[in-house]
């Protein structure tokens, strides 16, 4: 009796990044008309990957920050930290910390955070984010002016109260100062007014008879 066996051909690493990619492209595509799809094909694409270990890799990186996206919109917070996390781990070590690429996948770890509620953590990150928003954009650069409107609001979340008003001030005075006629300003100045309010309410009191 003779058996024969039929080699069956095993997908090459180069065959298996390939089909994360174009799933990952199918992905970011349906990310707007197809969330459901999108999240199947980035699941997909990250299938064995541990967001905790695994190494930096680009492909990867690019779709944990695609699903990230998707379950914070979904509240799904947890994981949306955990895989905001890899992809900024993973853009900061391949690309360099003010890669428009590095910094966008660290304001959703910032953002995650605060959403999660790790309001320490979150500031820590929005510090960080600030830092490199200004060498790459300028201190005065609309996108640093932004980072610093929402650090102040991650003080306020934590409970300093002066700070946030203090460095929110700041930024719209700069901001009307250097991009005059910017809509982001009015939202600034709402959320200023907005923290002026707590601030009354809960009896806070200030330096140079401020309250």
């Amino acid at each position: 009796m003779t058996l024969t066996w039929r080699a069956v051909p095993l997908a090459s690493p180069d065959r298996w990044d390939t089909e994360r990619a174009q799933r990952v492209t199918a992905a970011r595509d349906l990310t707007l008309s197809d969330p459901l799809r999108a999240r199947h094909l980035l699941h997909d694409s990250l299938t064995g990957i541990d967001p905790v270990s695994a190494p930096p890799h680009p492909v990867h990186a690019e779709a944990a920050t695609l699903l990230a996206v998707q379950h914070l919109r979904l509240g799904e917070l947890d994981a949306a930290t955990a895989w905001a996390g890899y992809a900024h781990h993973s853009a900061d070590h391949l690309y360099g910390p003010t890669d428009r690429r590095s910094l966008h996948a660290l304001h959703l770890f910032a953002a995650a955070h605060r959403s999660a509620g790790h309001h320490q953590r979150a500031y820590h990150l929005y510090r960080q984010l600030g830092e490199h928003s200004a060498s790459s954009d300028g201190p005065r650069g609309h996108r640093t002016l932004a980072v610093h409107a929402t650090t102040a609001l991650v003080l306020h979340d934590l409970g300093h109260c002066q700070a946030a008003r203090n460095l929110l001030a700041d930024t719209i005075a700069t901001q009307r100062r250097e991009h005059p006629g910017q809509p982001t300003t009015a939202r600034m100045t709402y959320h200023l007014a907005r923290i002026r309010q707590d601030c009354a309410t809960r009896g806070h009191r200030h330096e140079h008879g401020e309250s």
